[in-house]
């Protein structure tokens, strides 16, 4: 293909993010968005697409590759959805958020640490998309009950933590997987080149976290939009006092799908094999189940359809991209003369440039982009391409908390916040009025902080591991 061809999806892609993240909504598409959840990830990429189509700038090799290796990914995020519209249809998100709130003993800033915490936890031990499909239910349900009014803090700490430690395994998020099968690294390879860095990513967002609160408690303009209460009541009702068999049904369902993903990504098999069975299941469960109050029709149209639209034109486009001549007779020479025989280059930009590539192309398309690119560059040296691929899945999963398009779980966690705070203005009508949630803005300029921040530590971090390891057992 062409070099003017990768002009071509360059500039479909940028102008396609660019429409996507800006706030303004015309008055025909507010009306779509509150009666079909129709925004404009559904009809953006469409158009992108069909204009590629158009010039002549995709083939059709791209689009079937596309969707022969990609689809996957796509029905297991609706496995996801179906997850988490089960588990807050028990009830379970009610009674935990509860118990948070409780424990946290009317602190704010507490509230916003533990939270944080507790959601890079459980993205180490599972996925991203599962994270921001299960998790932001939870943390609106808390702002709504303990009557916090600006939820941002809360909101936008567990999208960074929701896409921190997901580095930190292979089954973390399906950039890992794209990465790791084209480099041939396996589930326990994964684990140790990606452990430690992942880690180090946690302390210092925690580290910014919390200084930022403090910041913003000090009556300064820099982080303004973070101010929070310094406490909160506790509800006058327990909203959901008890823990019910169907709760303990929904999370033996969801503890199962967890393994299924566990082990089908070990064994590198069709992601199919774990997607299609749990939406059997849940679906089953919820058809046979009498305790469902609302039909499990209701629970498939909420499902986040515009990730479809949205996930295969961008990874129509990658592939497309990575099948031009720009990218074989230029991108990898300039790659391979920037980064090849120097571990700092690698650590520093590595992690920046992954970081930018994401925001351009979203996060699983540039994964495989990214692991197309690497796996033709001649590396002449062990440590050069360790740091770069560890530097790259730094950057691939920090990158995501930019902008709303940087990852699927950016679309996913905009429309979970959407869905479920027109669900608690029914429940809490006296509150909804005062409460103030992110918008796309405030994503990009916390996520910026996070990342230039984060990823500047993480790269310096792998650049004293080198030199530290250097001086220990000699050059290696």
């Amino acid at each position: 293909m062409a070099s003017s061809d990768a002009v071509i999806i360059l500039i479909l892609t940028i102008l396609s993010v660019l429409t996507i993240v800006t706030d303004h909504r015309a008055g025909v598409e507010i009306r779509l968005r509150e009666r079909f959840g129709i925004d404009r990830d559904w009809w953006v990429p469409v158009i992108a697409f069909i204009l590629a189509l158009g010039l002549e700038a995709i083939q059709g090799s791209a689009i079937r590759t596309a969707f022969a290796e990609k689809l996957d990914i796509i029905i297991l995020i609706f496995s996801f959805g179906i997850m988490s519209e089960g588990l807050g249809a028990s009830g379970f998100f009610r009674y935990l958020a509860y118990k948070i709130v409780e424990l946290c003993k009317g602190q704010s800033r507490r509230l916003v640490l533990y939270m944080f915490t507790m959601t890079s936890a459980v993205t180490f031990f599972t996925t991203n998309d599962i994270v921001v499909l299960v998790v932001t239910p939870i943390i609106v349900e808390i702002c709504f009950q303990a009557g916090v009014k600006n939820t941002k803090p809360l909101l936008l700490s567990q999208f960074v933590a929701a896409n921190t430690l997901s580095m930190g395994l292979l089954i973390g998020s399906p950039t890992n997987i794209i990465v790791a099968e084209e480099l041939a690294i396996n589930f326990f390879e994964y684990l140790a080149l990606m452990f430690v860095p992942a880690v180090a990513a946690f302390g210092s967002s925690f580290l910014l976290i919390s200084r930022m609160l403090d910041i913003s408690r000090a009556d300064s303009r820099l982080f303004n939009y973070l101010e929070i209460q310094n406490e909160y009541t506790m509800p006058q009702e327990v909203p959901e006092p008890y823990f019910t068999r169907q709760m303990r049904d929904w999370i033996v369902i969801f503890g199962l799908f967890v393994a299924f993903v566990a082990v089908v990504t070990f064994f590198e098999a069709s992601l199919y094999w774990c997607a299609v069975p749990s939406i059997l299941i849940a679906i089953g469960y919820w058809m046979r189940s009498s305790e469902h109050e609302e039909p499990v029709s209701g629970a498939i149209k909420r499902l986040p359809y515009g990730v479809f639209f949205f996930g295969m034109t961008f990874f129509t486009f990658a592939e497309a991209f990575g099948q031009t001549a720009f990218v074989s007779g230029t991108l990898i020479p300039i790659i391979e003369n920037f980064f090849v025989g120097s571990p700092v280059r690698s650590a520093v930009f590595g992690v920046l440039g992954s970081g930018v590539i994401v925001n351009i192309f979203n996060d699983l398309p540039a994964a495989a982009l990214v692991a197309t690119v690497f796996s033709q560059i001649e590396f002449t040296s062990d440590v050069t391409e360790i740091i770069l691929v560890q530097a790259s899945l730094t950057g691939l999963n920090i990158g995501t908390y930019v902008t709303q398009v940087g990852a699927l779980a950016g679309l996913l966690w905009f429309n979970q916040i959407r869905i479920h705070r027109l669900r608690q203005r029914k429940v809490y009508p006296e509150f909804h009025d005062e409460m103030s949630f992110p918008d796309r803005s405030d994503l990009v300029r916390y996520g910026i902080t996070h990342f230039l921040f984060t990823g500047l530590s993480v790269g310096l971090f792998l650049v004293f591991a080198w030199v530290l390891l250097s001086i220990l057992i000699g050059p290696y």
